[in-house]
């Protein structure tokens, strides 16, 4: 997790840093530092913060990234940390670093400059390298993995950890801050181009310290870890300099460890440091990398440990970056840490929306799991409360970080499940425990391409159980987000560019409005979509994709979608920044149509009342003369939603959408049974008053 101070003491030290003009070679990068430094700090692109994320764009930057790595010859292996720290060393820091987050998130949310990713960052990544064929791997070990590998392939890692100025790293450590890929050069001689970067080498720090012996590094690490947690002043060695200073009079780390116990006074403190340095200074020491053999034939990575335990297929998955590291917390230690968003902080969490599917999730994880483990205690087991499993979420209330037991819930499509043998059931039953999970009713599906449906699902979920209750605008809001992200990926001149004008006027001109205070409410329904979407993403992934999973990048564009509920807020028609006959209006109006038709009619209601409810306020305290008529444009929208419902028993309405569906779409026809009943549901998955047949 870095050693603290260290990258601001070698910046100032510019004798340490050379230049090296960098191309022609393999580099290592850190996943993680990487994503960070993108979204952060690139130079021409300055990406929202507060709105959810500008998913879109992070993507582009990522596809341009590793653009100019291959103009420069340069061949990149990503490591992503997994995150998992399963063997609990550092969970205190963990949650120091979650009550952080929440106070960033709340600040962004009040105006205040903060850095904060947005929940699907990570998420985007992955999805970008794996579209661009990137090798990378998600990595549950330390940054040992990282150093071992470079120094294999005696080839250069790209991070900000301030670990790698302590690794001896063969080939030397490029910081990312330093390295200026927006900034392509090109050599005159060769005609080849070039990143400008800066490279460091420990060499160079330990001869700034009369050629200190570079095995003290670790030990210099490990000592300022524990001076600066422990809150030790001891006379000396407190700065960096005087650390390094004092630690150069020895020969040796063994040397370096005694000198130091002998400065601590009592007992069985001095046994307690002296534990943590032997374990500290161990993840500097760098072996074989068990990750070239990945990189170089996608075979499965040993692990050692509690890991072993895991079946074969979730790890492989694990390792190719298609599964979080969630289940690594779920299996191992029963503990999940949930990424606060930026949100109405004076509201529950917006995590709250998803637990029950995080519940039939956990579900698929342990209770299946405890069978593969010990198949002759889970069968003499009786169905008594003592069955019952928990994991520990940790959670905002309010401003403060909390803990909660959730139940872990059997999933009652079919009972007994092992998660090991999880891949090999059927599709459809995979499907349809999806498909309960999120309240889908019993349906035949046609017409809607299938490409649309994980969407159009979530976003189902979403409308019925987000408190507050959405509304029409906010709907309307995300459907144009994913509109506009759809139709972005095909070539403009096939689907017309009035679209995409009308579309970058409102972004350019609602963007200038940079001082405009954040819409609370729309900020913490956006915030509970993106967590049920994340969680069912999961969902998704743990059943082994029984639908296809969606790009990310394309299903919401936080500054865009906020705007875009402002505006209709104020009465703009959404026909407005739609085209009529375009690509655009059509798709909308389809996975407008589908979202309606899974919901009850009481839904329908209450989030139409609702927005008339808020338009008619607006038009009351607007003294603008030229806002439509909010009553007439709720009526139309329903009225819409009618018709095509109605068209369900007509022939010729049939005819009419099955050409509509046909030109440019892949249908999908395939019949799916739930077990829910139209007046048998459970508090989070109301029943609907009629069945209706979907996307006809």
């Amino acid at each position: 997790m870095g050693v603290l101070g260290l990258r601001t003491y070698i910046e100032k030290q510019t004798s340490l840093l050379e230049d090296l003009p960098f191309r022609d070679s393999k580099l290592i990068i850190d996943g993680c530092n990487l994503y960070h430094e993108l979204y952060f700090q690139n130079l021409h692109i300055k990406l929202d913060l507060k709105h959810g994320g500008e998913y879109e764009a992070f993507e582009d930057l990522i596809t341009e990234f590793f653009s100019i790595l291959r103009d420069c010859d340069i061949q990149p292996y990503v490591v992503i940390d997994g995150g998992g720290d399963y063997t609990d060393r550092k969970f205190a820091i963990l949650k120091r670093r979650s009550e952080e987050e929440i106070i960033k998130t709340n600040k962004l949310s009040t105006g205040r400059k903060r850095r904060s990713l947005p929940l699907l960052t990570k998420y985007v990544f992955a999805q970008t390298l794996h579209k661009l064929k990137v090798p990378f791997v998600q990595c549950y070990e330390d940054d040992g993995e990282i150093a071992a590998l470079a120094n294999q392939w005696n080839c250069p890692v790209l991070s900000n950890d301030s670990d790698f100025y302590i690794f001896d790293l063969k080939a030397g450590f490029l910081p990312t801050q330093h390295f200026c890929w927006e900034y392509v050069d090109v050599n005159t001689d060769t005609n080849q181009k070039y990143i400008p970067s800066k490279h460091f080498k420990v060499e160079s720090l330990c001869a700034s310290f009369n050629i200190m012996n570079k095995d003290l590094l670790p030990v210099f690490a490990c000592i300022h870890d524990i001076m600066e947690l422990q809150k030790m002043a001891l006379p000396g060695i407190n700065s960096i300099d005087g650390l390094l200073e004092w630690l150069s009079r020895f020969r040796s780390p063994e040397e370096a460890i005694d000198g130091f116990l002998k400065r601590i006074k009592y007992k069985k403190k001095k046994y307690v440091v002296r534990k943590a340095l032997f374990n500290g200074i161990q993840e500097y020491k760098l072996t074989k990398s068990s990750l070239a053999q990945f990189f170089n034939s996608e075979t499965q990575i040993a692990c050692t440990g509690p890991l072993q335990a895991l079946p074969a297929w979730i790890l492989m998955h694990l390792h190719e970056g298609k599964m979080g590291s969630f289940i690594i917390y779920v299996l191992l230690q029963k503990r999940v840490m949930l990424n606060p968003q930026v949100e109405d902080f004076q509201q529950p969490s917006s995590h709250k929306i998803s637990r029950p599917i995080r519940q039939v999730l956990y579900g698929l994880v342990l209770l299946g799991k405890q069978q593969t483990v010990d198949k002759h205690v889970a069968a003499a087991k009786t169905s008594t409360a003592t069955d019952k499993c928990y994991v520990t979420e940790y959670d905002r209330e309010g401003l403060t970080l909390t803990s909660s037991e959730v139940e872990a819930i059997e999933t009652k499509v079919k009972e007994g499940l092992q998660l090991e043998t999880l891949p090999e059931e059927p599709h459809a039953l995979r499907l349809q425990i999806f498909l309960e999970t999120l309240g889908v009713p019993s349906v035949t599906f046609r017409g809607l391409s299938l490409h649309l449906q994980f969407q159009v699902f979530v976003m189902r979920y979403w409308l019925v159980n987000a408190q507050p209750q959405p509304n029409l605008v906010h709907l309307w809001g995300l459907l144009l987000g994913m509109v506009h992200g759809q139709l972005n990926t095909t070539a403009r001149a096939q689907i017309g560019t009035d679209f995409f004008v009308i579309l970058w006027g409102l972004e350019t001109r609602l963007k200038l409005k940079t001082q405009a205070n954040l819409d609370h409410e729309v900020a913490h329904l956006y915030s509970q979509w993106q967590s049920c979407l994340w969680w069912s993403l999961c969902l998704n992934r743990l059943l082994c994709c029984p639908l296809p999973e969606p790009e990310c990048a394309r299903l919401y564009q936080g500054t865009l979608v906020h705007h875009a509920a402002r505006e209709f807020k104020r009465g703009i028609k959404p026909e407005s920044l739609l085209p009529m006959g375009s690509e655009a209006e059509k798709l909308f109006r389809q996975m407008r149509d589908a979202v309606l038709s899974l919901v009850d009619e009481d839904v329908v209601r209450r989030i139409s009342t609702r927005y008339r409810n808020r338009a008619v306020g607006n038009r009351c305290n607007d003294l603008s003369a030229e806002e439509p008529n909010y009553e007439h444009l709720m009526q139309e929208d329903i009225e819409d939603y009618d018709d095509d419902d109605d068209d369900d028993d007509d022939d010729d309405g049939k005819q009419s959408k099955a050409k509509d569906h046909k030109k440019g779409r892949s249908e999908c026809f395939y019949t799916i049974r739930t077990r829910h009943k139209a007046k048998a549901r459970n508090a989070n998955h109301p029943s609907k008053k009629s069945e209706r047949r979907c996307f006809d």
